[in-house]
C-alpha cells in the first residue's frame, strides 16, 4: 500500500491518475477549549461542558464541531482537486471523544473508482479522523465526481 503524508505539489488528482489503495494523510486542526465553548453556545447549547475530571481543562468536543473540523480540513486539502460534485456521506462513526488540547488530522483512502462518461467518474474514499496519538475519532465514506483526463 502506498502511504504518503501529503501530496508532492504538482501531483494530478484526475480521476484517472488515482491509484486505489492510495492513502493521503493531512491536516492539523487543534482543538481548543475557547473553540469549544464558542461552538457549543452557537451551536450546541443543550451539551453540558464537563470537562474529564482527570484534566479540568479539556472539556469535550460536540460530535459536530469535530465534522465540522474534519470538513474545514477535506476543504482546505481538495480545494484546488478537479472535483465537480460532493455527491454524499455515508457510514458515518464516531470511536473516541475529542477534547481540548487533541490535534486532528485525516487519513483517506481513495477506495474505489467508477467511470461514468469520458470526461469524469465517481471517486469513493474513506476518510478517518486522528488524533495526535494515532487513535480514530471519527470515520465516514464520501462519494465524488472527479475530472477525467
Amino acid at each position: 500500500m502506498n502511504l504518503k503524508r501529503s501530496a508532492p505539489r504538482g501531483q494530478s488528482w484526475l480521476f484517472d491518475d488515482i491509484p486505489l489503495g492510495y492513502v493521503h494523510i493531512f491536516g492539523a486542526a487543534h482543538v481548543t477549549g475557547e473553540d469549544i465553548r464558542l461552538f457549543q453556545d452557537r451551536f450546541a447549547p443543550h451539551l453540558p461542558l464537563r470537562a474529564d475530571a482527570a484534566d479540568p481543562d479539556s472539556p469535550p468536543a460536540a460530535q459536530a464541531h469535530v465534522y465540522a473540523l474534519w470538513s474545514r480540513m477535506l476543504w482546505e486539502e481538495t480545494k484546488d482537486w478537479p472535483v465537480l460534485a460532493r455527491l454524499g456521506q455515508d457510514a458515518l462513526r464516531w470511536y473516541k471523544t475529542a477534547h481540548a488540547g487533541d490535534v486532528l488530522s485525516v487519513r483517506l483512502t481513495f477506495v474505489s473508482k467508477q467511470p461514468v462518461s469520458d470526461d469524469r467518474g465517481i471517486l469513493i474514499a474513506s476518510h478517518e479522523v486522528l488524533d495526535q496519538h494515532g487513535e480514530m475519532v471519527m470515520a465516514l465514506m464520501t462519494r465524488s465526481v472527479m475530472a477525467r483526463r
